[in-house]
């Protein structure tokens, strides 16, 4: 996005590309914290995340902001009653670090937020965008289910195309709250449509089974 048309307080898609500029890869973190965000940010490359705005700076076209994230790890600073309880050496302050569960060992979620400092705007892109599917990926997987349903009669064509169906939908609720699973859904679809394709073209031809050889839109996957 501009950085003109980006408005602190507002929400959006955070599109990492796979290799981060020389500034970003270099710098040296200030804390833990900042350690943390670039360590995250690193593993993020190539994937997406939602970005709540702070900071905007016009002259270097960069935003700081949050990502909202859970956590059941806390730090707890001792009172000086707790440490006089525990018999501890007066003078220096003492915290408890670790994870936090119940007592029966479940995990505890707790809301937590990582912040980004000097992200490239251009990075940025409204939360309703959607996710694509770049044509030679959805090649590939039209190609994969050629490849599966070679040899396959008709009915095997439609249960495979109903399965496809009902995976698609599975995806379909996970993607309401991961870009990932985003992604994952417009494969499915790619695949359910593809089904459907040969499902057709079975019936129209009467074939007995499949044969990408004699399919007008047959091809091969790439390796």
């Amino acid at each position: 996005m501009r950085v003109q048309d980006i408005r602190i307080g507002e929400t959006y898609q955070v599109k990492v590309p796979q290799r981060l500029p020389s500034a970003l890869r270099h710098r040296i973190p200030r804390t833990r914290d900042d350690f943390a965000a670039d360590m995250r940010l690193n593993l993020r490359r190539g994937d997406r995340f939602d970005l709540t705005v702070t900071g905007i700076d016009p002259e270097g076209a960069t935003v700081d902001g949050y990502e909202a994230t859970t956590t059941n790890r806390v730090t707890l600073r001792l009172t000086a009653d707790q440490i006089e309880l525990l018999d501890l050496p007066a003078g220096p302050e003492y915290e408890i670090d670790g994870f936090v569960t119940d007592t029966d060992g479940n995990e505890v979620t707790l809301p937590a937020a990582t912040t980004y400092t000097v992200l490239p705007a251009v990075w940025l892109h409204p939360l309703e965008e959607p996710v694509p599917l770049a044509p030679s990926t959805a090649r590939f997987y039209r190609a994969r289910v050629q490849a599966q349903a070679t040899g396959m009669t008709v009915q095997d064509v439609a249960r495979a195309a109903e399965d496809a169906q009902e995976y698609q939908r599975d995806i379909a609720g996970q993607a309401l709250d991961s870009y990932r699973a985003e992604e994952w859904l417009r494969t499915a679809e790619v695949e359910h449509q593809e089904w459907l394709r040969i499902s057709a073209l079975m019936t129209d031809k009467a074939m007995k089974t499949y044969a990408p050889q004699s399919d007008p839109q047959g091809m091969t996957p790439h390796p």
